[in-house]
């Protein structure tokens, strides 16, 4: 499996924990700085060459590749405009509404109400057809870079566990349940973050959910072990899984599953902009005590936007000598537009 691509510089980084807001942190005045943690790979500053990912299974047992169900999986009757995401939020209140009033099934509860035909009830149904069977399993070994698993009594690792205690009083504790980790520049390390972030909450009991949403260039399959391109969150949003437990590595760690990008797409912003993303949130929601949500650069497209906008909350991350103070504080105003409160920054140590 691919491995983390430390550089010379990365393997020597120092760390501070630091919840003061000094300048040091170079954080904007709307976030609130919550430590600076040393990051050993998820990207290299801009300008300095990529080094490939390293084959690495080290003898790893290897779980069995993901399956697909089988043609013809009978689909319950009266709900497939529901479970295939075929209407907005606020168009399955109304349904729920008119159920509540005539006795009627879902479907045939939207059709009466002209919100769907009788022909988008036979694509739905077509549609979740066309499942991804559960139980996928990793398929090689968790990467080094998860320090909290890897070198737990380092430096680094305190710093993770500081910033776990803190999402879990200011975030976790208040009853938010989900927030996407956001960067304004490339290789500001957002997958470091988010990944050991994760598996930190995990280790305390937390039934954790971590998704990749960095549908563009996503890592949180080699960091975990999973299949690469296998069954992920476009899976779900492109309907080729019917719901989105059905592309849900469960208990990766003990209380850690893991949703990744998935087969690559052409078209996310739209994927991700579309009712079936926030109807897949709602869902995943109501089964896990936090969700934590992998997102690409801001300054490359408005999918990180797009997804914390959704969740209504974000962590910036940054890294030293990589983003400007204006980089940051231009994305914590865009965040602000679409609705997201950002709950906290974290700078990135890169000596």
């Amino acid at each position: 499996m691919p491995t983390p691509e430390p550089g010379p510089d990365a393997r020597n980084t120092d760390v501070i924990a630091d919840e003061g807001g000094g300048a040091e942190t170079d954080m904007p005045p709307a976030a609130e700085t919550l430590q600076e943690i040393a990051d050993p790979a998820d990207g290299v500053p801009e300008g300095a060459p990529a080094e490939p990912d390293a084959a690495g299974s080290d003898g790893a047992d290897a779980a069995p590749a993901p399956t697909m169900a089988p043609a013809g999986t009978p689909v319950p009757a009266g709900d497939a405009l529901r479970r295939a995401g075929a209407l907005s939020d606020e168009q399955v209140r109304a349904v729920e509404a008119h159920q509540a009033e005539t006795g009627l099934d879902f479907d045939t509860a939207a059709v009466s109400l002209a919100l769907a035909s009788a022909a988008d009830v036979e694509a739905a149904r077509a549609r979740l057809l066309r499942n991804i069977a559960p139980g996928l399993k990793p398929s090689g070994r968790i990467s080094d870079e998860i320090v909290v698993l890897s070198d737990p009594s380092s430096p680094r690792a305190e710093a993770i566990r500081l910033l776990r205690t803190q999402i879990i009083s200011q975030h976790v504790g208040t009853g938010r349940r989900a927030f996407a980790v956001t960067a304004a520049v490339a290789g500001s390390g957002t997958t470091y973050i988010a990944a050991n972030l994760a598996t930190a909450l995990s280790q305390v009991g937390i039934k954790t959910l971590l998704v990749d949403s960095n549908l563009r260039d996503p890592r949180i399959d080699s960091v975990f072990g999973l299949e690469p391109g296998g069954p992920g969150l476009t899976s779900f949003l492109g309907f080729q899984a019917s719901r989105p437990e059905r592309i849900l590595y469960p208990d990766v760690l003990p209380n850690l599953s893991i949703i990744p990008s998935g087969p690559p797409v052409t078209r996310p912003q739209e994927l991700l902009s579309g009712a079936r993303f926030r109807a897949g949130v709602d869902i995943l929601l109501r089964e896990f005590d936090v969700a934590i949500f992998d997102t690409p650069p801001a300054n490359e497209s408005a999918d990180a936007l797009t997804v914390a906008g959704v969740l209504g909350y974000a962590l910036i991350v940054a890294r030293r000598h990589t983003a400007y103070v204006r980089d940051v504080q231009i994305l914590t105003e865009q965040l602000g537009a679409a609705r997201a409160t950002v709950i906290g920054s974290v700078l990135s140590v890169f000596e």
